[in-house]
This record gives C-alpha cells, structure tokens and sequence, in this order.
C-alpha cells in the first residue's frame, strides 16, 4: 500500500484508469502471487515456472513490466526478483529475459543506492 500511496502522492501512476488498473495489478501480483510462489520453498517448484515463464515472454518483448518506461510496477515485481539471487540460490537460466530484466534493474542508479552499492 506505501509504494502506491507514494507514487499517487508524487503523480507517478498513470491517470488513465484501464492503465492505473494495469499498475495496480502487477503490484498485487507481485505482493500476493509472485512473493508466494519464488520465496515460500514448499510452492517454488510448481509455481516458480508458472509465474517466471510468462514473465520471461514478457521481457523478450518490452524491457518493463508497462512498457518501454520503468515504472511503480517494476518497483514491485523487480524488487521481489532481484532478491532472488541475494536471499535463494536458484538457477534463473531457464529465465534469460527475466534474468536481463533483473540486470536492467540492478544498474540503475537509484537501485545501488537502495542497495547501499553506489551512488
């Protein structure tokens, strides 16, 4: 609920609502489906390729979750997966668009920073 409260607050939701749907989904998506199925171990194996395959589709096709602009939605979905490598040790290679998703993700600036590794 903060990260949407904050990009309401700072204007960095689209004000369309088909598309302010769109964020919103992906949010909760990444808060409730994707947190459950990669960091609770008894679901990872089922889930992890129903939820990492159509995203790595995805990735082949635009380089963020909305787009071509990095956004809220990647904020959610993109800070669960780039935990994966720091806090799981799990082979990502059947996943090469998310795996470059990740690293478009982690060279942002603001990333390191977040991250305490820059900036």
């Amino acid at each position: 609920a903060i990260l949407l409260y904050l990009a309401e607050r700072q204007g960095q939701l689209p004000t369309d609502l088909a598309t302010k749907a769109q964020v919103y989904q992906w949010v909760l998506f990444a808060n409730s489906t994707l947190a459950q199925g990669i960091f609770i171990e008894a679901n990872r194996e089922r889930e992890m390729p129903r939820l990492l395959g159509p995203l790595n589709t995805l990735f082949v096709h635009q380089p963020f979750l909305m787009g071509t602009e990095f956004g809220v939605a990647d904020v959610a979905v993109g800070s669960l997966l780039t935990y994966i490598p720091v806090m799981l040790n799990l082979d990502l290679s059947a996943y090469p668009a998310v795996m470059d998703y990740m690293q478009r993700l982690s060279s942002r600036p603001a990333f390191q920073r977040g991250m305490g590794s820059g900036g």
